[in-house]
């Protein structure tokens, strides 16, 4: 509800629409609801092949890095796409698919008028549309006859509905996470697939200790890039340094850091990078506008970014991963979001430092000493599996993974997880 009450602030039509629908009788909200349905109905569609093996969905751009990594480096199986689009909407298929919505209005309508009694506008709209993208799911699947689908998230409206319907129809469910969260001081959403493709042993952990389903698994490596460590700095010598932002982003907290790295003769160069997804962010013009030394680098590939910072200082964000694995020191900023203390544990499994009080000589020694000690790429693996490893065993082990999962057959349960840490030896032995 935080999530959902900073985005309705931050942006100017979802703020809109809620106004009217707080300030509306409650057979308008329940047919506003049914028009949002409609709207996430008519925007599904399959493209590519008939009978695909895989069927890959995607709908946010980590969540398509992440996919399109994978997908990349799956060999000899036939592939289709489910996407979402509002052009979508107005096309042939989408069309021909509008009677089976029409002829089910009477249990929209008392479904919606349920959600419009019990939740607030947001999560209504959420819960709605995950009904509704079911519904075009269950259409979609039986048109196109494939062994599974892919996903890269489990907690979104398109991704549940999809993986619930796959199940139904006795598809096998594929999923890889788009970030490196681990929920550690927070809610962790159920899983609900066969084989998980992490990049992590500490993101299967997670679903292992605190879902509710078993599955197969396999380490994969991340779509980001890796480099080793780089954390010397020259006495007196210049830094840029990146500011790496999630949700719920205090910018109070922001201003008082950007000032503070301004006024410090050291940082030549402030970089603030925001949330992919972009309706959870703040308006950073007015920081950009503050001087030369800032800058917002949205539109840059991290790969980039990564290349252009010498030192990182992240909130709760996930992204704090790519940036060790890409060869960049990271401070810990617990008050730059409001998220919940070490969100993910990365402070406490001594995997990143906190921010120290000035950026002095004996702050940056001992971030050296701490990335330099041997027993930190260790604690590095526990999150990001391929770290130091042969990616290409891995990308083997998950092609060997995919094809056990599209031969099992339907009635098979899926091996459970045990812990362990994964070696050079194939990775699936941890989950078999």
């Amino acid at each position: 509800m935080a999530v959902f009450a900073d985005v309705v602030r931050k942006n100017l039509v979802i703020r809109s629409a809620y106004l009217f629908y707080s300030r509306a009788p409650a057979f308008i909200k329940s047919y506003l609801l049914i028009l949002y349905g409609l709207k996430c109905y008519l925007s599904a569609n399959c493209r590519g092949s008939q009978n695909p093996d895989i069927l890959f969905f995607a709908s946010y751009p980590n969540e398509r890095v992440a996919i399109g990594h994978l997908r990349r480096h799956l060999r000899g199986l036939t592939a289709g796409d489910i996407r979402l689009s509002k052009a979508n909407c107005f096309r042939p298929e989408a069309l021909l698919a509008l009677p089976r919505f029409f002829c089910a209005a009477a249990r929209w309508l008392r479904f919606a008028r349920r959600l419009v009694r019990r939740l607030p506008f947001m999560p209504a709209c959420r819960v709605f549309s995950t009904v509704a993208y079911y519904a075009r799911f269950r259409r979609l699947l039986a048109q196109r006859g494939a062994k599974a689908v892919f996903i890269a998230n489990h907690y979104s409206p398109e991704c549940l509905a999809l993986a619930a319907v796959a199940h139904r129809a006795g598809l096998k469910v594929l999923f890889t996470n788009h970030a490196n969260a681990t929920w550690k001081a927070g809610f962790v959403p159920s899983l609900h697939c066969d084989l998980v493709a992490a990049t992590s042993e500490a993101i299967v952990d997670t679903y292992a200790n605190r879902g509710e389903r078993r599955f197969d698994c396999v380490f994969v490596p991340q779509a980001s890039p890796q480099a080793p460590m780089r954390c010397r700095f020259e006495a007196g010598g210049q830094m840029t340094v990146g500011i790496f932002l999630t949700a719920l982003t205090s910018m109070t907290r922001l201003q008082a850091l950007v000032g503070r790295l301004q006024a410090d003769p050291k940082v030549s160069r402030i970089l603030i990078r925001s949330h992919p997804v972009k309706v959870v962010n703040e308006d950073l013009s007015a920081l950009s506008a503050e001087g030369e030394k800032v800058m917002e680098t949205s539109g840059m590939a991290l790969a980039e970014n990564i290349d252009f910072c010498d030192l990182a200082i992240c909130g709760n964000s996930t992204v704090a991963i790519e940036l060790l694995r890409g060869g960049l020191p990271v401070f810990y900023d617990a008050d730059l979001d409001g998220l919940a203390h070490d969100y993910n544990g990365y402070l406490e499994r001594d995997l990143i430092l906190p921010l120290p009080a000035a950026l002095d000589r004996p702050a940056l020694q001992s971030l050296g000493r701490f990335y330099g000690d041997p027993r930190w790429a260790a604690r590095m693996r526990y999150f990001d599996a391929g770290y130091q490893r042969d990616e290409a065993a891995m990308f083997r082990q998950l092609n060997t993974a995919v094809r056990r999962t599209l031969g099992a057959s339907r009635s098979a349960e899926a091996k459970p997880y045990r812990q362990g840490v994964p070696g050079d030896a194939p990775y699936p032995a941890a989950a078999s």
